[in-house]
């Protein structure tokens, strides 16, 4: 469930994140004032090289009082040694300032955008198995290491660009008033029309970088698709329409990239334009008055310093609207994953669930992924503690869907699913999935290594627990072959191990979580027969003592289980054990019937 915002709420919620770095911002605004002040004393050495060394004219009393003390000031070589000396010492300062400025703002700066990223990685997380469904990785990935940059942009932005221009034009205008009235009002009157340039085009610049952002993203959600899928995409030959279709992104991209590249050139031409002919005009007036002997050469200079200075200042106000407008398609981005609730998440009140005793129960459930149609209908089931439950049934039948439930990776639009009597929503989620185990028919593995895989459910599990975890598995074997034993790491996704290998870690991780219910996804459905014989081998170890929901199309490993739920559309057609089934001679009986025959024709064993 989102809620929606209002964008300056958007901004001040991002800028929260600033908050907890309040000394770092205030050693970063004490060190750019300090920077500030020696830039607006960098053009008087020159003042001084032009008026007094060069033109002649007598030194200001306070200056020739602070020129007393220095040996050779006395002569135009001397000056002139002590002027330059003057402007590399100012150099020098800038220079260090902004080196610390720089490294203040990397350490701040990106910590604040880190704390962001975490953030959203840890919503994203958080949300429903139905909203990853429905979204790609790439596009959450784009979110939490691109977009999370926006709260940087707006903290310069709305906070230090304002406070660092509007320091550096009160200190610039007390200059230049002091050094010409009729020419710095001159200057300021340009201010609005820099104004108006920079407001007229901020919508045109908000929607072409939106588009921008978006494009960018799918182009990053086709790279990260197409190498998860590499194998599928290199056996059926398929690199050529993979790479035709990154180029169509990219040229999309480009297009969107050229567009608000325009949009942004003619801003900054019509800013341009007006502080071009603005500084024109101010050295037409400034040069008239030097001829008159109203101004002097090296103050007009120094005028002409502040007066680029100050509208590049003006500019970063100006600018405000513009970069905001920009940065705009990132906070939306980012406030979309904030401000969006989890679709799972703990209810007031909800309790920490103490070790289940393994009793699960569904009554009159419904669900489905999208509102127009219900994949389960007033499903009920019973699990009794310690007992298997097989769910056979065809493909869509809504199997998988029925046992996600009871982590609630999903929750049903009618009905509740108990555990233990009590409803599953009213448990904390965290101590919910606590007590559930899961082994998927494609296992899925860490590029990490093999007792790290193992200890995923426990991570503080010891090297001897894991080692009887593996052994129980039948996984030991393979693992002590290996160069590295159980600190060998694997590839992504597990690559480097065999489907069997992979399924076997899989067990072992499941086996050393120890949770009291147990939920198998069709664990054997892709092994060769010896492989399956070890795992369900295994599986038999894991299986004991715990309530297990078992899926599968191969009805050979389900015919031990205490009960047999027959699932077709979404329903539980028939329930019994095997030979209570078959002996009705319904859908379970034909299922088997024809998994017989199949058998026969290919001489494989039931």
């Amino acid at each position: 469930m989102s809620t929606v915002t209002s964008q300056p709420n958007r901004y001040l919620r991002l800028l929260r994140y600033a908050q907890p770095y309040w000394r770092g911002w205030v050693a970063i605004l004490l060190v750019t004032m300090l920077a500030t002040l020696f830039s607006v004393v960098s053009p008087w050495p020159m003042k001084v090289l032009v008026d007094n060394v060069l033109g002649h004219a007598p030194l200001p009393s306070s200056v020739r009082t602070a020129l007393r003390w220095l040996p050779a000031s006395g002569s135009n070589a001397g000056m002139i040694g002590w002027i330059a000396l003057a402007g590399l010492f100012i150099f020098a300062v800038n220079s260090t300032l902004d080196v610390v400025l720089t490294w203040l703002w990397i350490r701040i700066g990106q910590g604040m955008v880190y704390e962001l990223a975490a953030a959203l990685f840890a919503r994203v997380q958080r949300r429903s198995l139905l909203f990853h469904s429905r979204n790609s990785v790439g596009d959450s990935m784009a979110r939490v290491t691109g977009d999370s940059w926006a709260v940087y942009s707006l903290v310069d932005t709305l906070w230090f660009a304002p406070l660092h221009a509007g320091f550096t034009l009160i200190v610039m205008l007390v200059l230049m008033l002091r050094l010409n009235l009729p020419l710095t009002l001159l200057s300021v009157a340009i201010a609005p029309l820099m104004t108006a340039c920079s407001l007229m085009l901020g919508k045109r610049l908000r929607t072409t970088a939106r588009a921008q952002r978006d494009i960018e993203s799918r182009i990053q959600s086709h790279v990260q698709q197409t190498l998860t899928g590499i194998t599928v995409v290199q056996a059926f030959g398929q690199e050529e329409r993979e790479h035709n279709r990154f180029v169509k992104f990219t040229v999309a991209a480009m297009s969107a990239l050229r567009r608000n590249t325009l949009a942004s050139s003619f801003a900054g031409l019509g800013t341009g334009l007006t502080t071009t002919l603005g500084t024109a005009a101010v050295l037409w007036v400034g040069a008239r008055q030097v001829l008159h002997g109203g101004l002097s050469v090296g103050s007009l200079l120094v005028f002409l310093t502040y007066l680029g200075a100050m509208q590049s200042q003006l500019k970063s106000f100006t600018g405000i609207y513009s970069t905001l407008q920009t940065v705009r398609a990132k906070v939306d981005r980012v406030c979309e994953v904030l401000e969006t609730e989890p679709e799972v998440s703990d209810r007031p009140g909800a309790r920490a669930l103490a070790r289940a005793v393994g009793r699960v129960r569904y009554e009159n459930v419904t669900f489905g992924y999208t509102s127009e149609r219900a994949v389960l209908k007033n499903v009920s089931l019973e699990a009794a503690p310690g007992e298997t439950i097989a769910l056979v049934g065809p493909t869509g039948a809504g199997k998988s869907t029925l046992v996600s439930l009871v982590p609630r990776f999903f929750d049903p639009w009618e009905g509740r699913i108990l555990l233990d009597g009590r409803d599953v929503r009213d448990v904390q989620v965290k101590s919910l999935r606590e007590q559930v185990a899961i082994v998927l028919q494609e296992p899925f593995l860490f590029p990490t290594t093999i007792g790290q895989n193992i200890a995923y459910g426990r991570p503080g599990a010891t090297m001897a627990e894991i080692r009887r975890a593996a052994e129980a598995a039948n996984a030991d074997s393979f693992i002590r072959r290996l160069p590295g034993g159980y600190d060998t790491e694997l590839g992504e996704r597990g690559a480097t191990l065999s489907g069997g290998e992979r399924q076997r870690l899989s067990i072992a991780r499941a086996l050393l979580k120890d949770a009291p219910i147990l939920i198998l996804d069709e664990p054997t459905s892709a092994l060769d027969a010896g492989t399956e014989h070890l795992i369900l081998e295994a599986l038999q170890r894991l299986i004991c003592g715990r309530t297990t929901f078992i899926i599968a199309h191969r009805l050979s490993t389900i015919r031990s289980a205490d009960k047999i739920a027959v699932v077709e559309g979404g329903q539980i057609r028939e329930e019994g054990s095997h030979a209570e089934l078959q002996l009705r001679g319904g859908l379970y009986a034909r299922m088997v019937s024809i998994q017989s025959g199949i058998c026969e024709i290919t001489g494989a064993v039931v």
